[in-house]
């Protein structure tokens, strides 16, 4: 068995408070401006420590350093330097960070690390204050001695998933002996340091003359002169996970409801469209009476995620629901159910789970509200209504076509739209399926330019890593692109599709043995869903278990009732003999794509290798040949 690759090391976990506010009030300017202070002070620090950083959120960051003592001086240098930037900053705009520090052993997969350690020290983080650290016992011991702060002791923390009490610690940057820079003070409105507070001091005496002497006759305008500048609405995709309720209460559902609250939201903000209050602050409503419009407005999302999780018999029953938090209306719901001495690292993962069903939920109710609403010009609602358009079934071709206009009309007044890139370029995959004629050499250079595009303006965009795959496999790299998903996967492990992106790599470059573990799993992941049932039933075909794959075959058209499926049904049937059927589902296929032939079937994989059309020669062109499709 291999062993895990270890090693102990400092760990820092940042924060950015409040950041689900700043992006509602100010999405362009509060990007540009995190971007700027990790250009010119973070990405600076960070590299002269001798540090890396393993991720990087949006609105926080992991970084590993070889030292204790550089981690904390990089950290405190940092929040100095962010207390300076942000003297001339008005509060409510102002990004701070929370850092937490711990040292431990890690477990090292490539670029990325997880263990205990990493986990305490994102714990260490929420109990920070914004602008400060908080830190182990571990690394207090270690710099007590070799750098000049002072520490408050917070004492013995029970924090989240961590069966022992954390001994934390809250670096006070104050000299203890050497000499230590302090950090300007952060200046609010009304105050300025003391030598311009000296220097204005007759200017102040003359302005409070002056507006004594104005007060009456200004007394009676202010009311029609000063209103309050209405506040901008939150960001399209906000939402905020409430802490999940145990009905019966019992200490074991306690646990597990708080412990699947943490999970979901850690795992859909990794979902980059979505905005997602940070885990602290939606905890603060836990057992207080629920008021969707006040909590909306309060943490400035438009929707709030509620449930409840408890143990029944032998299962785990898990119901949330989603609220618009404008009107309290339900808007989505769903209701899961698990095994309660299910394997922990079997599927399906309660919280992975969830998150994904989440992520299609809020979509769902969010492409319905901007629909709803007259046309705007933001990025975000603009790609929005591109998904509604691309949804309509009327006529496939025609949809992804009027789709992809409006995603280039988003891309022409912001080319850096993650986003819209990436169906961009779902709309120039789904054309190479749906068109009877298409041009496939301009397909596939406009979908690896705007893929390796996306991935450059965002690496940590999952749906960004999504398209690249797509590009990579119509040209035949099948190593790449199975790389890649593997990527997206790490980005966002409750995405199905990079599961399923990677059995297909697997299946049409001639390897179906290795596909069908890849499919199961994904099936396992979302036994509801649709994707894994129209995999199996192909991998299966190509691999001749005829009977297995009808009986997937049949599963995904009654799933999802689209063509491909009807195609492989049809396939399905013939290879088990019943031609009644297998006619029946030709036909239906044919009535959404009319003149459908094996050389057009051909053409889609035309990048597959040898191995993959000696697979279906035997297996999926002479069934059609049976029912009478046509060759070419």
């Amino acid at each position: 068995m291999t062993r895990d690759q270890r090693r102990l090391t400092a760990i820092v976990s940042a924060d950015v408070v409040g950041y689900s506010r700043l992006m509602g009030r100010d999405e362009g300017g509060t990007l540009a401006a995190l971007k700027a202070h990790l250009r010119e002070l973070i990405d600076p620090k960070i590299a002269e420590h001798g540090g890396r950083t393993v991720k990087s959120m949006g609105d926080g960051l992991l970084l590993e350093f070889p030292s204790v003592v550089d981690a904390v001086r990089c950290a405190v240098e940092v929040q100095r330097g962010m207390a300076e930037r942000n003297v001339d900053v008005p509060d409510d705009r102002q990004i701070r960070f929370r850092v937490g520090i711990n040292v431990g052993d890690i477990i090292i997969d490539g670029d990325d690390i997880f263990g205990d350690g990493v986990n305490v020290a994102a714990r260490l983080q929420t109990l920070a204050e914004p602008g400060g650290i908080c830190v182990s016992r571990g690394v207090r011991d270690q710099v007590l001695d070799k750098l000049s702060f002072t520490f408050e002791d917070l004492g013995a923390q029970q924090v989240k998933n961590i069966a022992r009490p954390i001994e934390a610690y809250r670096i006070r940057d104050e000299p203890t002996g050497g000499a230590v820079i302090k950090p300007r003070p952060v200046l609010t409105v009304g105050t300025r340091p003391e030598g311009q507070r000296q220097a204005a001091g007759w200017r102040w005496w003359a302005g409070g003359a002056l507006a004594l002497g104005l007060a009456g006759l200004a007394a009676w305008s202010l009311p029609h002169l000063f209103r309050p500048a209405s506040a901008p609405g939150p960001p399209p995709l906000s939402l905020a996970i409430l802490p999940f309720a145990p009905p019966g209460g019992a200490p074991a559902d306690a646990l597990f409801a708080e412990s699947l609250t943490q999970d979901v939201t850690t795992s859909i903000t990794g979902w980059r469209w979505a905005t997602v209050a940070a885990y602290g602050s939606a905890a603060g409503y836990k057992d207080k009476p629920f008021d969707a419009r006040s909590i909306g407005q309060e943490l400035n999302v438009r929707y709030l995620l509620t449930g409840e999780a408890r143990t029944v018999g032998e299962s785990t029953q898990v119901t949330a629901r989603l609220i618009d938090a404008k009107t309290g209306t339900q808007v989505w719901t769903v209701r899961l159910e698990f095994a309660a001495q299910r394997p922990p690292e079997t599927p399906p993962v309660p919280h992975l789970l969830l998150a994904k069903r989440l992520r299609s939920g809020l979509l769902a109710a969010e492409t319905r509200r901007v629909m709803s609403q007259p046309v705007g010009d933001s990025p975000m609602e603009s790609t929005l209504r591109g998904v509604a358009t691309e949804d309509d079934s009327g006529n496939a071709l025609k949809a992804i076509r009027a789709a992809r206009e409006i995603y280039g009309s988003v891309l022409q007044r912001d080319p850096n739209f993650v986003p819209a890139m990436w169906r961009f370029v779902e709309t120039l995959q789904r054309e190479w399926i749906e068109n009877p004629a298409p041009d496939r050499d301009q397909l596939a250079k406009e979908m690896d330019n705007w893929s390796s595009r996306a991935i450059r303006v965002d690496p940590l965009d999952f749906e960004a890593w999504r398209a690249r795959v797509w590009a990579l496999q119509i040209q035949g790299r099948w190593d790449e692109a199975l790389a890649a998903s593997a990527r997206a996967q790490a980005l966002f492990p409750a995405s199905v599709g990079s599961v399923l992106d990677q059995a297909f790599a697997l299946n049409y470059s001639g390897r179906p043995g290795q596909a069908l573990p890849v499919a199961e799993q994904a099936r396992a992941m979302d036994p509801q869903d649709a994707g894994p049932y129209h995999f199996l039933c192909k991998i299966l075909l190509y691999l001749g278990r005829y009977s297995d794959a009808l009986a997937a075959c049949e599963r995904a058209a009654a799933l999802e009732n689209g063509w491909f499926n009807q195609f492989y049904l049809a396939v399905a049937y013939a290879n088990t003999g019943d031609l009644a059927k297998a006619t029946i589902a030709k036909d239906a296929m044919l009535q959404q794509q009319p003149g459908f032939s094996i050389q057009r079937y051909r053409e889609m994989f035309r990048s597959s290798p040898p191995a993959f059309f000696e697979l279906v020669d035997r297996h999926i062109a002479p069934a059609l040949r049976k029912i009478g499709l046509a060759e070419y």
